[in-house]
């Protein structure tokens, strides 16, 4: 075992679970936290066109970015098995792998960027004052994608190894200089909705320079040359792309169902638009906090399935489950309390805030909605059931698609938040009712399982 692998307990306390997960929390919220920066330095415009665009770019790369989330949740998986196993080795390749296809992916996205936003932009149809805007922030912030997509696969490597405190500091540290960046950019400079995708584009380079520097003094570069040829194993790669498959179907449903939102909420005018953006950003943030205890389970359950305990693997969930319902409820309660003081320093437009806030009980309900699909997504990754994950987010869209546009031709926007809260609650039905499933296969040298 290679000693920068800290050690951790087959059986986490509830103690040391809350110490995993809250540094997972803060370095979870970095990536949400740079989309409310944006936002919140371009409400100082004080244009709702500037803020709606702003919300149909991040959609268009929320939906680019997670169709490569497998870069993410297979490789901490990968890592933490390797781990459970005591196979240094293969902790090297899970992170390798996913490297490789994240700067060959990225290099694909600069090549199609034009495609991509002609497609994409007559998907969202935005308003006519939306348009152009769109347009600049989506040809700056572009020019990050390779970037962008290794860090996924560094940070995962770093995740799946335990070191989520090493994870939270990086992310503090982007978040820090993208703040920076966007108000140096876009207050200063006047670079308008440009300079926001440039300072992100700016701070993730920046961010994975300093990560590689890191991996590098954490295992010399020898090691990595030493494991070289096993990196494009072909019978590694199918196992690999499988499971990657897998979670690019899932997470694309669930891109393209938040993407579905965007487009219903269009259709009800730039106020309700703009509205959402605001709201989705304070989901966004929500959503990576409830991660904390679904990571945990992940890298935690990794090592007992790598190790072959059933009896581990099932005290992990339970914990999780316990820390994270809790968890769920003080976020919810907080949500409530701090509503007037978000969306006043998220837009400077008064009737803006007025429509963000008629809407607002939706996100403060969410969290206790959300919380049971995050966590089984944490445990099934750990497993590497990814073909669970797909049939559960596909049986759950058929149930939130016809509803959306039901909800929203019946209730307008309060409709298209009801919808997305009914998708999250049928996520965490789906796969709560797999879990046995999963349970019962390990140490028992069961494939990936298959669900609906």
């Amino acid at each position: 075992m290679m000693s920068s692998i800290p050690a951790l307990p087959a059986i986490p306390s509830y103690p040391s679970l809350i110490r995993f997960a809250v540094p997972v929390m803060l370095a979870a919220i970095a990536t949400p936290l740079m989309g409310v920066i944006d936002t919140a330095v371009l409400g100082r415009l004080g244009d709702p066109a500037i803020i709606a665009a702003s919300g149909i770019g991040g959609t268009l790369f929320t939906v680019i970015y997670w169709c490569f989330a497998f870069l993410r949740f297979t490789t901490t998986a990968l890592v933490s098995q390797a781990i459970g196993r005591d196979d240094s080795r293969a902790v090297l390749l899970a992170g390798l792998r996913p490297m490789l296809a994240a700067v060959v992916g990225g290099i694909a996205l600069w090549l199609l960027q034009q495609p991509i936003a002609w497609l994409a932009l007559r998907l969202l149809d935005p308003p006519a004052a939306v348009l152009p805007l769109s347009h600049q922030y989506f040809n700056a912030r572009i020019w990050s994608a390779p970037l962008t997509l290794l860090g996924y696969a560094q940070f995962a490597w770093l995740m799946g190894q335990g070191r989520a405190r090493t994870v939270m500091l990086l992310q503090v540290a982007l978040n820090a200089l993208n703040a920076v960046l966007a108000g140096l950019y876009v207050l200063k400079f006047g670079w308008g909705i440009a300079g926001a995708a440039w300072a992100t584009v700016t701070s993730e380079g920046c961010l994975c320079v300093v990560t590689t520097m890191l991996m590098l003094r954490m295992v010399p570069f020898e090691k990595w040359v030493g494991v070289r040829k096993q990196v494009l194993d072909s019978a590694a790669w199918r196992t690999l792309f499988s499971a990657n498959i897998d979670i690019s179907i899932r997470t694309l449903l669930l891109t393209g169902s938040f993407a579905l939102m965007t487009e219903r909420g269009a259709r009800l005018g730039l106020m309700d638009l703009a509205a959402n953006q605001i709201l989705m950003q304070a989901f966004l943030v929500i959503a990576n906090l409830l991660d904390g205890f679904a990571t945990a389970a992940e890298v935690f359950g990794g090592r007992a399935i790598g190790a072959g305990s059933r009896r581990a693997l099932v005290h992990i969930v339970r914990r999780s489950a316990a820390l994270s319902l809790g968890w769920s409820l003080s976020l919810s309660a907080l949500l409530l309390l701090v509503k007037p003081w978000y969306l006043s320093a998220m837009t400077s437009n008064g009737p803006l805030r007025d429509t963000a806030s008629r809407y607002w009980p939706w996100v403060a309900a969410l969290p206790m909605i959300c919380i049971w699909a995050f966590l089984w997504d944490g445990v099934f990754m750990s497993a590497m059931r990814t073909r669970t994950l797909r049939n559960t987010m596909f049986c759950a869209v058929v149930v939130y698609v016809p509803l959306l546009f039901i909800l929203s031709s019946q209730w307008g926007n309060h409709g298209i938040w009801a919808a997305l809260t009914v998708l999250m609650a049928a996520r965490g039905v789906f796969l709560t009712l797999a879990w046995p499933h999963l349970k019962d296969g390990v140490g028992a040298g069961a494939d990936r399982a298959g669900f609906c």
